[in-house]
């Protein structure tokens, strides 16, 4: 406390040299106890604000204001802009006021408080005035030997140069192209802060470990994080790399450490979720336009792996990037393979099936990932895995988290060497040895096959991407985009509804394109609102024609995906490889490693299918009608707990179990398919659901 006192007194005995004593202050605040951060905050804002008149030449300000003049009622209260934090310059050593340019200003002291500080307003963070970054002098391929590496892949020189110029930039590289270099060894170049934003929780907590692993000062902010030990770290200036989800510009005691800040660089990964629409919109990437903003526009960096030249114009747009550096490494992997296997006619799914089996059970395509287009197929296709003999385990949003948890542990652990999921898994899942990717069902888009193909062989090494195409799914696609469609007449009730600011949460497609194209009609305006909803706020303005226009061009886009997934599944004549490349706006000519794809070199490591027709069974008693099997099938479902039923027993089971009416374990155990761990789990409730029918 008395050291406090001691500043304090040096800045109002000369403002004008003040600076030094103020920053000094500042690291020793969180060291006070909160009734002495109370005691001395008017004085500390009055000591700021005289630091900013003295740098303003203002002449009512120098040694003749004493600590006595913190009464003084035309001080006027402090400025509450937030500057950066750290130490002022040290170029000028004559003692003259530091040389930061002429709009420097300080913070207020109150930003440094403990983690409950409540924040400023939000209207507080416009055009914050801080020093300017500092600029670093490293070549690009001086900083590699900082994380290990000798050499660029292609475009990762240019990204990082952009950085290092402080220019903004839009980064477009493939998955395992290696977007996060492009950050990380500008970030390293410097003591200011780089901010790194991304939807993926596990992929930035492996990135903040591997850096803090190899020495390199990084924080994350996180639920189950330290994110009151991380908020001290980038107050004190010892981080100097930050990774968050874009929902945590939310709360205050995170923008205003920030603010305390020079931010060297601004990131903004996946960022093709701010394009309401892209296939994976973001409601929270809508706060992030503002807060480049509020931050001052330092040099921002845009990342992502699926924007097709549409969506990237409108990522530049929507972030207000300032003639960005455009970089498209091509999007070319050399090492994939790409194969479409057609599968239609009678037997196709059986055929279908035992391709897959066939293809996993060759040791060089695993650890594998299978993408399915239902849950329930998920679950499905998991359960025929693993009734090969396949470690698998399923993954899709309807599971417990602790469930999906275990199953992402086991797959990432090798515990498990195949894992069937839906779209539901893969971002931020940096597992680089996957073998294979196969497609069960068509995807959505062409943009979500390459994306999650691409989780394929991230090490470099040889990979496959199969998709096992049926016409069969089309429907499924077909009968998405009619579910989405929208009408000039539901974009009017929506905004009808809406008569004040209100939070929805657009939980389907059909809701976040009515939302979409209200926004571009200018009808509501959209922010992010608490949970992942979006706060809409009306403003009055509804006009038809545009509204019409803009429903059209909804539906067209998700017809044109169609039409791309289609074409590329159905074209067997033309060049996967080249397809892919031309629908990214990528015209280098394809460079494979290995095999190319089905159309250039068949696929002869698929083993010969061959499929015997199966004939049912022929049961032994009489028929079992089916009033008295529907009790047994609603018992069979219940303890199913939402797996498939057969997980239970089969319908031949039940039936036999109406024939038998066993009544003890031991006549449980004379059934065939039931064995010793169906009766641990399900015969007490078994035998009483049959005790209670007689």
């Amino acid at each position: 406390m008395n050291r406090a006192l001691d500043l304090l007194a040096t800045v109002f005995a000369d403002p004008a040299r003040g600076a030094g004593a103020l920053d000094d202050l500042r690291e020793r605040w969180h060291e006070l106890a909160p009734e002495e951060r109370e005691a001395l905050t008017p004085l500390a804002k009055l000591a700021a604000e005289r630091v900013r008149a003295a740098r303003r030449g203002d002449p009512a300000t120098g040694a003749q204001l004493a600590l006595g003049d913190a009464s003084d009622p035309h001080a006027g209260p402090p400025s509450h802009a937030h500057s950066h934090a750290g130490p002022p310059s040290h170029a000028d050593d004559h003692g003259g006021p530091p040389s930061e340019p002429d709009d420097y200003e300080t913070p207020p002291i109150e930003a440094y408080e403990a983690d409950d500080y409540a924040g400023p307003p939000s209207d507080a963070y416009e055009a914050p005035l801080r020093r300017e970054r500092t600029v670093p002098h490293q070549a690009p391929e001086e900083l590699l030997e900082l994380l290990g590496l000798t050499t660029f892949r292609p475009g990762q020189r240019e990204a990082v140069q952009a950085a290092l110029d402080g220019r903004d930039a839009l980064v477009v590289m493939p998955t395992g192209g290696g977007k996060s270099l492009c950050y990380q060894l500008p970030a390293l170049a410097t003591d200011d802060l780089t901010v790194v934003v991304s939807p993926l929780i596990a992929l930035m907590r492996d990135q903040c470990a591997r850096l803090t692993d190899l020495g390199h000062p990084a924080v994350m902010l996180a639920s189950g994080e330290d994110n009151a030990g991380a908020l001290e770290q980038i107050r004190t200036q010892r981080a100097t790399i930050v990774f968050a989800a874009p929902e945590r510009f939310a709360s205050p005691q995170f923008r205003a450490a920030l603010a305390q800040r020079t931010i060297a660089l601004f990131v903004v990964d996946e960022a093709h979720c701010v394009s309401e629409w892209g296939h994976d919109f973001r409601p929270d990437y809508l706060r992030l336009t503002a807060i480049i903003k509020d931050l001052g526009h330092p040099p921002t960096m845009a990342c992502t792996a699926t924007a097709t030249p549409k969506v990237a114009e409108e990522i530049v747009a929507r972030l207000g990037l300032r003639d960005p550096e455009r970089v498209r490494s091509g999007f070319d992997r050399p090492n994939l393979s790409f194969d479409v296997l057609p599968f239609d006619g009678e037997g196709s799914v059986a055929r279908k099936r035992a391709t897959l089996v066939a293809g996993l059970n060759q040791p060089e395509n695993r650890p594998a990932i299978v993408y399915c287009g239902t849950r329930k197929s998920t679950e499905e296709t998991a359960a025929l895995l693993t009734q090969e003999g396949l470690p698998a385990v399923a993954y899709h949003a309807g599971l417990p988290a602790d469930q999906r948890t275990r199953a992402q542990d086991a797959f990432m652990r090798g515990e498990a060497d195949v894992v069937v999921a839906t779209n539901a898994f893969g971002m931020g899942v940096d597992k680089a040895d996957v073998r294979s990717v196969w497609h069960w069902a068509l995807p959505s888009s062409l943009e979500a096959y390459y994306q999650e193909a691409g989780r394929a062989g991230r090490d470099g090494d040889p990979a496959k991407a199969v998709l096992l195409a049926s016409r069969a799914d089309l429907g499924r696609l077909v009968r998405f985009i009619r579910e989405a469609e929208v009408t000039v007449d539901q974009v009017e009730r929506l905004t009808s509804r809406i008569q004040e600011p209100t939070e929805l949460d657009p939980s389907d497609d059909r809701d976040r394109i009515l939302l979409a194209v209200a926004e571009r009609a200018h009808a509501v305006t959209l922010a992010p609102g608490a949970g992942g909803r979006v706060r809409v706020s009306p403003t009055g303005q509804v006009d038809r024609a545009a509204i019409a226009r803009l429903c059209r061009a909804a539906t067209d886009r998700r017809w044109q995906s169609y039409r791309s997934i289609e074409h590329y599944a159905a074209t067997g004549d033309r060049c996967r490889r080249r397809q892919l490349l031309d629908h990214f706006g990528d015209p280098s000519p394809g460079r494979p490693l290995g095999r190319c794809c089905d159309v250039h070199d068949p696929p002869t490591w698929v083993p010969p299918i061959t499929v015997t027709k199966k004939h049912a069974p022929v049961e032994d008693g009489p028929p079992v009608p089916d009033e008295q099997l529907a009790p047994l099938k609603a018992w069979r479902k219940e303890r199913a707990e939402g797996k498939p039923a057969y997980t239970v027993a089969n319908d031949a089971t039940l039936r036999e179990i109406v024939r038998r009416q066993p009544r003890t374990e031991q006549e449980l155990l004379q059934i065939k398919g039931i064995g010793a761990s169906f009766v641990a789990k399900h015969a007490d409730s078994l035998l009483e659901l049959l005790d209670t029918a007689q």
